[in-house]
């Protein structure tokens, strides 16, 4: 961050304050279907973005507004942005947020990691946090809000000391957990969205988080069992990547073999595992939608994992 203009690198304040992290997808590709930009206002003399418009694109041709974003360019084709908050959101919290957790705060291990945290020495912090987490997870559920303070406080501690793979994957993981437990507009879920910008700044964009954590899920499978959580984070997240990169049938494979192995691991109904197959059925969804033929045996594949007999109803 900008200590100076106090905002999120490289926006100001101001834009920052009206706007909320996200991440591109692809452009229109050489057969003209996907997004493009469209106008450039508001110009900021701060930072220097612009409000720009994006719409779906056939043929080259508009046919659907997604929303307003401000942008900056940051050299050919390749752009940062964030899109521009519309109007308040109002949502539905599906329990009420619990910011203080008797427990947890009555640890000293826990303790111990918010004075390192504090102190900021994140280095020293996070061994602690990890430690607490394990040990939360024993006891209460993934997306508990004691629970999630601390796997929060992980992915920042992981992010703190340039661990920018691994935190990335936490991020994935925990922000939608955020966002149903908290709702999107609290200051967790905020910090999480943030911080996961910041990570892929420092990362340098989608084909450079791709390869980053093609080669973190290489060590993984070397190192740990299949089932492990981390494995399971990592690949998760690498499968996002790749969405990103519009390498749509390299990701489902990916996110496929999270799912089937975190509901072999953990079970079809917990957090996490819903977490993995949302991100899947929407990278389905993405691939039918773009129609490709290389992507169909994938998606045939996805489809028949999503529906035996152990998953849960409703995708």
């Amino acid at each position: 961050m900008n200590e100076e203009r106090r905002g999120v690198y490289p926006f100001c304040a101001p834009c920052t304050a009206s706007s909320v992290a996200w991440r591109a997808p692809d452009a229109a590709g050489a057969t003209g279907i996907g997004t493009r930009f469209y106008g450039h206002r508001d110009v900021c003399e701060s930072c220097g973005s612009s409000v720009r418009t994006l719409y779906s694109t056939f043929l080259w041709i508009p046919v659907a507004k997604v929303g307003r974003f401000r942008i900056i360019p940051t050299g050919g084709r390749d752009y940062i942005g964030r899109k521009v908050v519309e109007r308040p959101v109002r949502t539905v919290v599906r329990r009420e947020p619990v910011i203080t957790h008797a427990e947890l705060d009555g640890d000293p291990a826990y303790r111990q990691a918010e004075a390192h945290w504090h102190d900021r020495e994140p280095g020293r912090a996070l061994p602690f946090y990890q430690s607490v987490l394990a040990d939360r997870e024993q006891v209460l559920a993934a997306d508990d809000p004691a629970t999630l303070r601390v796997r929060l406080r992980v992915a920042q501690g992981l992010l703190a000391t340039a661990n920018y793979g691994r935190a990335i994957a936490w991020f994935e993981l925990v922000t939608p957990q955020l966002i149903e437990v908290f709702g999107p507009n609290h200051e967790l879920t905020s910090a999480a969205t943030e911080a996961v910008t910041g990570a892929r700044l420092m990362v340098g964009g989608p084909r450079s988080e791709a390869k980053l954590l093609a080669n973190i899920v290489a060590v993984d499978e070397q190192d740990l069992d299949r089932y492990d959580a981390q494995l399971l984070r990592d690949r998760a997240a690498l499968g996002r990547a790749l969405l990103a990169c519009g390498e749509v049938a390299d990701a489902i494979r990916a996110l496929t073999r999270t799912v089937d192995d975190s509901t072999h691991a953990l079970g079809a109904s917990h957090p996490d595992t819903v977490v993995y197959r949302t991100a899947l059925v929407e990278a389905c969804d993405l691939a039918e939608a773009r129609g490709r033929k290389r992507d169909v045996q994938a998606v045939e594949a996805a489809r028949r994992m999503l529906n035996v007999a152990s998953a849960p109803t409703g995708t």
